[in-house]
């Protein structure tokens, strides 16, 4: 593995992937979590900075796997997107069908969207990690 393109790669991913959560859960659904506030005070907690270590250890665990795996999948482009499309499903899509059935406020609606947004910003870091691992 190239170290160097390795980590230029996994900052492109981690700004992708800051941004896209940032636009997506910080902008766009906004306001449902104000109303899921609302109705249960001290629900959530804001830790921006955890947020984003988050999303740095995530980039770089995304680029590992998309380096390391991709080829089963067919390589460059379309198998890391593939690969990271698998990803989502296994993680995050799939820890909302427990949060879905766990708790009343999670609604069928915002699942769906949550899902396709998941989908598609995978894929978009998967196509990312492809590009810039490929090109550095």
């Amino acid at each position: 593995m190239n170290t160097g393109r390795f980590l230029g790669a996994s900052v492109a991913v981690f700004v992708v992937r800051t941004v896209l959560n940032f636009v997506f859960y910080g902008k766009l659904m906004h306001s449902e979590y104000e109303t899921w506030a609302a109705a249960h005070p001290d629900l959530f907690r804001e830790v921006i900075p955890a947020y984003i270590v988050i999303d740095l250890i995530a980039a770089l665990l995304i680029v590992y796997l998309i380096v390391k795996a991709a080829s089963c999948l067919g390589g460059g482009m379309k198998g890391a997107v593939t690969l990271a499309i698998f990803l989502a499903i296994l993680g995050p899509i799939l820890y909302n069908v427990y949060f879905f059935f766990s708790v009343t406020f999670y609604t069928i609606n915002f699942f769906c969207i949550e899902t396709v947004y998941l989908l598609v910003a995978y894929a978009i870091q998967g196509a990312v990690a492809a590009a810039i691992y490929k090109t550095a």
